[in-house]
C-alpha cells in the first residue's frame, strides 16, 4: 500500500509538472495580449504627440539652420550662424534674465502659498472642499482673459483698484507702466491664477497620508505645525516635486500674461524668451523664422537642463530620471 501511495504521489507530481509550462505559456499569452491592448489605447495620444510635438520640434531644429522667413522665402542653409547671432544679441540675454527672474519668483511663491493654505485645509470637510473649489476657479479660466481683467483693474485712469485706494488716500502708481513694478505685478497675477492648481494636487496627496502617522505624532506630543512639517511634507514629497517641475516648465515658457499686460515693456523690462521669439519671427520685419527657431532651440535646451536638475533634487533618492 505504501508503495502504491508513493507511485500515486509521483504520478501526481509529474502531472503537475507537465501542467505548469502550459499555465506559464497562458500567462505569457495574456500578458502579450494586454500589452497590445495597452499600445492600442496609447496610439491616439502617441499620434497627437507625434504630429503636434515631435514633428514641430524636429522642424524647429531644421529651420534654425536656415534663414527662411514666415513667407517661406530664402531657406538657404546657414549652419550655426543663427546661434552665433543669438549669442551676441543683447535682447536674447535680457529676455533670458527676465525669464529667469520671473521663474525664480513665481514658482516658489506659487508652491509656498499652496503649502501654507494646505496647512489649514488638511481635513476633507465641506468648507475645505468649498475653498479648494474657489481657489481652483481662476486656473480653469483663460490666462488671456485673466490678464485683460487685471489690466483693466490696474489701469491708472479708469481702473477700479486705483480709484478705491485713492478714496482712502493711497495713490497707486502705474504698476504696468513702471520699469520697477511691471514684473512684480505680472508675477502676482500669475501666482494668483495658478496656485489653485498646485493646491489641488497637494491637497489630494495630503489626504492620502495615513491617519495613523498623525496619531502617533500627536501621542509623541507633536503640535499642528510639527505634524505638518514632519508628517505631511515628507508624505507628499513626490507631489511637491511634481508641482515644482510642472510649474517650472510653465514659467520658463511665460508669454500670454506679459503679451497682454505689458507687451514686453516698459523698456523691455518684462520681455521674455517666448515673447522675443514671437517678436522676431512673427511681429517685426523681416520675420526671420530661422533666427526665431534658433532662440526656440536655445529655450528648449534651457528648459531641459533646468528640468533635469530640478527632478534630480526634488524627488526621492530612489526615483530615477
Amino acid at each position: 500500500m505504501a508503495e502504491q501511495r508513493m507511485v500515486s504521489a509521483g504520478q501526481i507530481e509529474c502531472g503537475a509538472a507537465r501542467r505548469r509550462p502550459a499555465k506559464r505559456s497562458g500567462k505569457q499569452t495574456g500578458t502579450r495580449r494586454s500589452q497590445k491592448q495597452a499600445y492600442l489605447f496609447l496610439l491616439p495620444s502617441l499620434a497627437i504627440l507625434t504630429v503636434f510635438v515631435f514633428v514641430p520640434l524636429i522642424g524647429a531644429f531644421g529651420i534654425s539652420l536656415t534663414d527662411i522667413n514666415i513667407y517661406m522665402k530664402g531657406g538657404s542653409f546657414v549652419g550655426l550662424d543663427n546661434f552665433r547671432k543669438a549669442f551676441h544679441d543683447s535682447r536674447v540675454w535680457n529676455a533670458t534674465l527676465n525669464t529667469c527672474v520671473f521663474t525664480l519668483f513665481e514658482v516658489p511663491l506659487q508652491v509656498f502659498l499652496a503649502l501654507f493654505l494646505l496647512m489649514f485645509m488638511m481635513r476633507n470637510r465641506r468648507f475645505d472642499k468649498f475653498l479648494r473649489s474657489v481657489f481652483y476657479l481662476p486656473y480653469v479660466c483663460s490666462m488671456t482673459a485673466i490678464s485683460i481683467v487685471w489690466s483693466m483693474l490696474l489701469d491708472p485712469n479708469s481702473g477700479m483698484l486705483p480709484y478705491l485706494l485713492s478714496k482712502v488716500g493711497i495713490q497707486l502708481p502705474n504698476l504696468l507702466g513702471s520699469p520697477t513694478w511691471a514684473m512684480p505685478t505680472v508675477i502676482f497675477v500669475s501666482v494668483w491664477k495658478s496656485f489653485g492648481y498646485t493646491l489641488t494636487i497637494l491637497s489630494a496627496a495630503a489626504l492620502g497620508v495615513s491617519p495613523s502617522l498623525y496619531e502617533s505624532a500627536e501621542l509623541d506630543g507633536a503640535g499642528r505645525w510639527q505634524q505638518f512639517f514632519y508628517v505631511t511634507i515628507p508624505g507628499i514629497r513626490d507631489s511637491i516635486g511634481f508641482c515644482l517641475v510642472t510649474t517650472l516648465i510653465t514659467a520658463l515658457q511665460v508669454f500670454d500674461q506679459i503679451y497682454v499686460m505689458t507687451g514686453g515693456g516698459p523698456l523691455y523690462k518684462t520681455e521674455t524668451l517666448v515673447g522675443y521669439i514671437y517678436d522676431r519671427g512673427f511681429q517685426t520685419a523681416p520675420y526671420n523664422l530661422g533666427y526665431a527657431s534658433s532662440i526656440a532651440v536655445y529655450l528648449f535646451l534651457l528648459i531641459a537642463v533646468v528640468t533635469a536638475v530640478t527632478r534630480r533634487y526634488s524627488f526621492g533618492q530612489d526615483d530615477e530620471l
